[in-house]
């Protein structure tokens, strides 16, 4: 790595950021670059990953001709890349004013709006569509996204501390809450912070250069309503659009590790529809987070993650590979973030359980699932749901009413708090069970289970 003092210009941590967020290499990055180029008729590149690595450190400023085509291949300006020089920057207009108290609403309505509206996504570019589209024109729609985006630009409201620590105490009560409230409870909560959140970033000064604490809570709690959508309330549209406003802002927070679980939660859904290719796109942003940030538990949970999706799509010898590499990361060094609540290697017993049980090797299946069960602690009910009916999956074709009993106590659970993940299981088990008097009951057990709506108004 370089050192500082080889430094010409500060690290332009934008370029690294949104280089991860992708997925990319710094060579993947090289290129995509030497594409653009040959695209638009611009000649070889002759770039190389060690030039990119000199960008991104601050050792060496991209020429202007690289300048072009990392804009192009971002999407993004060049000021929200660090692509532009002091000097550069002094000539950002100025003159165009808007009314604060109009612009505040107008950017506090759209940000909602945006939240939960049905084509989902919060970027830049969807919001200058949407503000032009409202009837601001382009220049002011601009700066209404610059407001919304980059918090007024540096002339915003300054921040108090101990509104941020308010913030930052209820996200953390929050998750502790998460494990033992209603469904329905929590998300009404978890949406009702994070709109206050959405709100306060709007208001007050951040920096597009990271580290913001608002934006790591706001970020998480997004993260929290999007696992609620998902997995409790089994509504994959509404916690895309969560994940989205999740990936948004952690930007602004620069915060490697959540960015990591941001993306691999988010790969779930597509992994759940059997869809590999997308899944794995989320899966290569959260492994490239996860080389800057976290500790044994994150880097296990991501190759549980992995495991997961490969078996739900067909990857079984790959999955098996996922698992025995999440035992390994578990004995590896560094330090775990507090929000990291949702995995343990109990969990990690139960990830292998699921993957056994989906290459139908029923008696490996049981094995890792008679562990977890044994190990998972007293208030992961939700978890303990979806073990039991794995197991009664695992023990079907063998013992048709011991596999019973197993779904049985999972739907006396699931009676009192509906989970969306463990009723997603049910059919599986009715399959296994199809043709038995125990199959026969449990489908009239199971008829009364029902998940609860999303309310989004």
């Amino acid at each position: 790595m370089a050192d500082g003092g080889n430094r010409r210009h500060p690290p332009n941590k934008r370029l690294t950021w949104e280089r991860l967020q992708r997925g990319w290499s710094r060579d993947e990055l090289v290129n995509q670059v030497a594409e653009s180029m040959r695209a638009h008729g611009d000649g070889e590149s002759g770039l190389t990953a060690h030039t990119v690595r000199r960008w991104e450190s601050g050792e060496r400023w991209p020429e202007p001709r690289f300048r072009k085509h990392l804009v192009l291949i971002f999407d993004l300006p060049a000021s929200e890349l660090g692509l532009l020089t002091p000097e550069e920057r002094e000539f950002q207009p100025q003159e165009v004013t808007v009314p604060s108290g109009a612009l505040d609403a107008m950017v506090s309505a759209e940000l909602r709006r945006l939240l939960m509206s049905e084509r989902g996504g919060l970027g830049r570019q969807q919001f200058l569509r949407a503000a032009v589209a409202a009837g601001l024109s382009p220049l002011l729609a601009s700066v209404a996204v610059g407001e919304a985006d980059a918090a007024w630009n540096g002339r915003g409201h300054a921040r108090d501390p101990r509104a941020v620590e308010s913030y930052a105490n209820a996200t953390a009560a929050q998750r502790a809450l998460y494990w033992t409230t209603p469904a329905e409870t929590m998300w009404d909560a978890a949406l009702g912070h994070l709109r206050l959140g959405l709100t306060l970033l709007g208001q007050t000064t951040t920096s597009r250069e990271g580290d913001d604490p608002l934006a790591a809570a706001v970020a998480e709690t997004a993260l929290l309503a999007a696992r609620i959508a998902f997995f409790d309330l089994g509504n994959p549209a509404v916690a895309t659009r969560c994940f989205e406003q999740a990936e948004s802002t952690v930007d602004y927070a620069g915060d490697h590790a959540l960015a990591a679980a941001i993306a691999a939660h988010r790969a779930f859904v597509p992994g759940f529809a059997g869809d590999g290719v997308a899944a794995q796109r989320h899966l290569d942003v959260a492994q490239a987070h996860a080389r800057f940030g976290g500790g044994p538990n994150l880097r296990a949970w991501l190759h549980c993650v992995t495991a997961e999706v490969h078996a739900r799509t067909g990857q079984g010898e790959s999955s098996r590979e996922r698992i025995r590499q999440a035992e390994h990361a578990l004995g590896t060094n560094g330090t775990d973030p507090e929000w990291l609540d949702f995995f343990s290697p109990a969990r990690l017993a139960s990830f292998a359980g699921n993957a056994e049980l989906l290459a139908g090797r029923h008696e490996a299946a049981a094995r890792w699932l008679d562990r977890s069960l044994a190990e998972l602690d007293p208030q992961a009910d939700k978890q303990r749901a979806v073990v039991l009916l794995d197991l009664a999956a695992a023990h079907a074709p063998t013992d048709a009413e011991h596999a019973a009993s197993f779904a049985h106590r999972a739907c006396d659970m699931l009676s009192d708090r509906p989970y969306g993940a463990a009723v997603e299981r049910i059919p599986a088990v009715q399959q296994a069970l199809a043709g038995t008097p125990a199959g026969v009951e449990l489908v009239e057990r199971t008829r009364a289970l029902r998940l609860p709506a999303v309310a989004v108004d």
